[in-house]
This record gives C-alpha cells, sequence and structure tokens, in this order.
C-alpha cells in the first residue's frame, strides 16, 4: 500500500479552507489525526488522498478544486474524455481534449507541441495565485499524464516537467509522480514526451472509460504499463520477492542483475533523482505503514519482517520517517 506525503492532504483541505468550509469534518472522515498535519514527515495512506479528492470535488462542485477564478462542474472530464476517446490516434485524441477544455475555460489553457522528436503538453494558469499549494498544478499534470497513458494501455515515459515556481520543499515526492526529469522556475508548466508515442491508437472502449471514471482520482493516480525507471525496477525488485522478510541485495548485486556497471547504475539513479539507500528507506517505510495499521502486526515481527535486528532500532527509524511518532503510537493516531 502506497503512503502519500501530508503535504498533498494539508494543500487539499487548504482548497476547502479557502472557500470558507470547515475541514474538521473532513479531517475524521477521511481517519488522519488533526496532529500529523503539522509533521512534516507525516504519511497519509493512498487511499485517504483518492478519498479527500472526491469529498473536495463534492463539496465545492468543481472539479479544478477551487484554483481557480471560475469553477469548473463535475462532469466535464468525464464529457472530454467520452468526446475525445472516439478519435483515432493518441495525437487526436489529446488535440480534441484540450480543444474542449480550452473553448470551455480560459482558466486554464493548455496545447500541445511539436518539437520535432519531442512534443511538450502545456498547461498555462490565469490565476496561479489561486493555487499557492501548487497542488492543482501538479495534479492537472497527473492527469492528462495518466489519462493519456491509459488511452493506449502504456506507459508514457516523461523526459521532463518543468514547474514555474520555487523547488519545493517536498521534492522528493514529485519523483513519484514524474519519475523523469525536474526543472523548477521554468517559464511554463510542461511535461515532455517522445513524439513516437502520438501514432498509437486508443485501446480503450466506452465501458472501460465508464469504470476508469467510477474508479476515478484512483485510476488517475495510477500508471498503467511497465515502468522503465531503475528506481521502478529496483522497487519491484525488493517488493515482489518470494521471501516472507523484506531481503535487500547489495548495490554490487542489483548491478549485476541489470547487466550494468555500478558506477552506470549510480548515475543513472542520480538522474532520476534517488538512490538506492532512499529506495530502501521508502519502501521499508511503506510496508512499515501497512503491517502496523493495516496487518495489526506487534512492533517485533514488523521489524523482523524488515531485516532489523531488533525493535529497537526499528523503532529510531521508524521515528526518523514519521516526524517522531513510535510505532505504537503511530497506530493510536491512524486508528
Amino acid at each position: 500500500m502506497a503512503t502519500v506525503d501530508i503535504h498533498y492532504v494539508k494543500a487539499l483541505l487548504n482548497c476547502s479552507k479557502r472557500k470558507g468550509h470547515a475541514i474538521d469534518a473532513l479531517i475524521e472522515e477521511i481517519g488522519i489525526a488533526p496532529e500529523l498535519l503539522d509533521k512534516p514527515e507525516a504519511r497519509a495512506y493512498g487511499e485517504q488522498v483518492t478519498q479527500l479528492v472526491k469529498m473536495t470535488w463534492d463539496k465545492l462542485n468543481d472539479e479544478f478544486l477551487g484554483c481557480t477564478e471560475t469553477p469548473c462542474k463535475q462532469g466535464v472530464f468525464a464529457l472530454m474524455a467520452c468526446h475525445a476517446l472516439h478519435y483515432e490516434s493518441l495525437q487526436a485524441v489529446l488535440e480534441q481534449g484540450i480543444n474542449l477544455y480550452n473553448l470551455f475555460t480560459d482558466d486554464i489553457k493548455m496545447q500541445l507541441v511539436n518539437r520535432g522528436d519531442i512534443i511538450e503538453f502545456k498547461a498555462k494558469f490565469l490565476r496561479p495565485e489561486l493555487d499557492p499549494d501548487h497542488f492543482y498544478h501538479e495534479f492537472w499534470l497527473v492527469i492528462w499524464h495518466r489519462f493519456a497513458s491509459w488511452v493506449i494501455g502504456k506507459k508514457i515515459s516523461l523526459i521532463y516537467v518543468d514547474f514555474p515556481y520555487d523547488k519545493p520543499d517536498n521534492f522528493r515526492e514529485l519523483k513519484y509522480l514524474f519519475p523523469c526529469r525536474h526543472q523548477f522556475n521554468r517559464a511554463e508548466l510542461k511535461f515532455c514526451f517522445s513524439a513516437d508515442y502520438l501514432v498509437n491508437p486508443p485501446v480503450r472502449t466506452q465501458r472501460d472509460l465508464s469504470r476508469f471514471l467510477k474508479h476515478s482520482p484512483a485510476d488517475l493516480i495510477t500508471i498503467p504499463g511497465e515502468e522503465k525507471s531503475y528506481e521502478a525496477r529496483i522497487r519491484s525488485l525488493l517488493l515482489y520477492q518470494k521471501t516472507e522478510s523484506l531481503i535487500c541485495p547489495s548495490f554490487e548485486e542489483l548491478a549485476v542483475k541489470f547487466n550494468i556497471s555500478g558506477q552506470t547504475l549510480r548515475r543513472k539513479l542520480k538522474t532520476e533523482g534517488t538512490s538506492y539507500p532512499l529506495i530502501k528507506d521508502d519502501i521499508r517505510r511503506d510496508l512499515a505503514i501497512e503491517k502496523l495499521c493495516s496487518q495489526k502486526l506487534p512492533v517485533s515481527e514488523v521489524a523482523r519482517l524488515l531485516g532489523f535486528s531488533e525493535p529497537r532500532s526499528f523503532t529510531r527509524a521508524f521515528k526518523n520517517w514519521t516526524g517522531g511518532y513510535t510505532p505504537r503510537a503511530y497506530v493510536d493516531k491512524m486508528s
């Protein structure tokens, strides 16, 4: 079960707060302890963030989550997808979808720009100050990247993403949303990918679309297809083991498995904005939270399963992951 930086929970709550709505009921409904909102290192379940997006959509009746001057009534994305899915290529689907939104609203203007071998998907917010947490800027790119990938049934590998604002404190979390090169303080908000994807035909039916929309935004947060980044390959290798406990091979063993040198693997991970120790740490954190909160396993058992020599060392690591909470205190806050 993936967990999400608490920043996104606070940003979503701020969407309702800026519109004058009380947020206490939202916090209670999704099962987040209010104290966690003040812990920068805290995590929330992906399901909690999905639920909060849905609740915010309903409360504001605004698919733009209050981050634009004019609300966007619920159903516009579904209308766009239903219309665009009839076209014969990903390029036509994206162009039709962009055209519909550009006719519907001036608050977010989009372009699909061909730079030869590279395609730029650009989005310009008319009033970016209405999204001070930059939540919807990032969510809007996520929506279109995931939708495009879903349409053709394969992960669209991004080359880079540009953000028109400073590098945020939670920049590490962006590598999960966009596993590519990130550039901040740029003139435009955009993601870039190979033009080769544009000729792919849609592989989805209207029935597929109905299921996709029913599960939204969960299916927008999930990336379809194979992930080719070395980070994803390492995560897959560690997460899908047949052993009961988590076993982390040495860095040299990983390089041999991928048939590259250790130096090359280290360089590739650095390009992706991560490292092997960070990947292992993130996996242990997410597995620890799942086994403690969902599976209700005792601390000593979780420590053993995650490869810690003793519960005390696991507790120290857990406190670093969660901003000072012991495993038992964290379970109490999430229950």
